[in-house]
């Protein structure tokens, strides 16, 4: 009545981790071993010549490695934003699990590889300033030693040598050889620009190469070829390929020729043509000098007719009337001047004789004014002890005053209209009118007894007993 039980599945077989990530490593290095990826490079880094970026599109992403020596082939630089087609192999990183693509081949879509390198390295190369018309040399009119960088098997040279001989024969010509293709041909053509720059002996150099493919031309698209051309103290004139071909050579040199006989050609006039212009200039200037000659011939006769001329004695003449008289004139002022400096002379003299009495002056007004000043202390001592001498006298007087007496209580007795005091009582009559003074104000009085003290005694004892 109850169902058999269904036996259960083995589980599988449990990996370790590294044995997992090892196997699935093995079958994408297996399955996945050239495979070619299109996206955007959204970020590069380069760390120890390795090359570490992220392929994205609108919705994933995926990061990649590039090895140095596969990065050094990719001819152009790697930024983000550029859309490349990446061919390589799918590999796992098993340290981190890391699922991720080993490129070894980068092209960019649309666009070759040389195409793009040529414009990046156009765009940072103009950034800095080094296609400026500005700092491009002149090329010497009649340069005397002549450096040719260019290779020594081919036709180019041999062109170069036949227009610069049939042009101006005895130049002095130096060819540094060289490769002008393949992947040393760059370092080459850069150490021959710095090595004739060394010696300092040439007047001009030439940079030549025939046409060819853009795999041909590419070390004159080099930066370091640039770079050497940029820094070259002598002036440079680029003939790389057919007209119709431009590189960076010859953006940065100074003189662009569109062929390599065209830059024999621009860097020495034709001989015969410099001679036919010395010939025609020299021509020229003897008819100018003959012309010249003949009107200034022809001006001095004119002037040697002129009334000027003519006129000159009489003028001469007049000169030497006006020189006498002012002859005289001088004659007659040096006799008078003697008399006058010596007036000024003797004038100067009885100043010297004063100078002596003026400068005491001041020494003498010093002196005065001490002396006042000396009188002037010694009359404020006087007047203090006058004052006070008579400060003294007025207080003795002040003492001896009869006022003083007056105002201890005594009187002065005297008759109306005399000023002498009465000083005995048998001076004065009974029933005369007399005055008597106080301390403060007069009495009218009437005598009316009078006689003499009896014997001395108190000043008022007389009177109280009387009364």
């Amino acid at each position: 009545m109850f169902p058999r039980p269904v036996p259960a599945t083995a589980p599988p077989r449990p990996y370790t981790v590294s044995e997992l990530l090892a196997e699935v490593s093995s079958v994408l290095r297996t399955t996945w071993r050239d495979v070619s990826v299109v996206g955007e490079i959204g970020r590069f880094d380069e760390r120890g010549g390795h090359g570490y970026f992220v392929l994205k599109d609108r919705t994933s992403t995926l990061p990649a490695i590039i090895f140095a020596s596969d990065l050094k082939r990719v001819p152009f630089r790697m930024e983000p934003g550029l859309e490349v087609v990446v061919r390589g192999s799918l590999d796992l990183y098993a340290p981190t699990g890391k699922f991720q693509i080993k490129a070894f081949a980068v092209e960019p879509v649309g666009r070759g590889a040389l195409q793009l390198a040529f414009e990046q390295l156009k765009a940072r190369l103009e950034a800095e300033g080094l296609f400026e018309p500005a700092r491009k040399r002149p090329i010497p009119k009649l340069p005397r030693r002549i450096a040719v960088v260019t290779s020594p098997a081919g036709a180019v040279l041999r062109d170069i040598l036949n227009v610069l001989s049939r042009r101006f024969e005895g130049l002095a010509v130096t060819v540094y050889p060289v490769r002008v293709q393949g992947e040393l041909a760059a370092a080459e053509i850069a150490g021959a620009v710095a090595h004739l720059n060394r010696r300092a002996a040439f007047d001009v150099l030439i940079l030549a190469r025939g046409g060819g493919s853009p795999e041909d031309l590419a070390p004159f698209n080099d930066e370091r070829v640039a770079r050497a051309l940029a820094a070259s103290g002598i002036p440079t004139i680029s003939g790389v390929g057919h007209e119709t071909d431009v590189t960076i050579a010859d953006l940065v040199a100074d003189l662009r020729a569109p062929t390599p006989s065209a830059a024999a050609e621009l860097v020495v006039e034709r001989k015969d043509e410099i001679v036919r212009r010395l010939s025609s200039g020299r021509s020229q200037l003897l008819r100018a000098m003959r012309g010249r000659l003949a009107l200034e011939r022809s001006r001095l006769v004119a002037s040697g007719r002129s009334d000027a001329l003519t006129g000159f004695p009489r003028r001469v003449a007049q000169w030497r009337e006006t020189v006498s008289q002012g002859r005289d004139t001088l004659l007659m002022e040096l006799k008078r001047r003697p008399a006058e400096y010596a007036a000024r002379v003797s004038a100067a003299r009885r100043l010297l004789e004063d100078f002596a009495r003026l400068a005491e002056l001041p020494r003498r007004r010093d002196r005065v004014g001490n002396l006042r000043s000396m009188l002037g202390e010694k009359m404020e001592r006087r007047l203090e002890r006058r004052r006070a001498r008579l400060q003294e006298a007025a207080r003795k007087l002040g003492i001896l005053s009869p006022l003083a007496v007056l105002a201890r209580g005594y009187a002065v007795a005297y008759r109306a209209g005399s000023k002498a005091p009465i000083t005995a009582a048998s001076q004065v009559a009974l029933g005369e009118r007399i005055r008597v003074r106080l301390h403060e104000g007069e009495l009218g009085a009437v005598v009316r007894e009078g006689g003499r003290l009896q014997g001395a005694g108190p000043l008022f004892a007389g009177r109280e007993e009387e009364s």
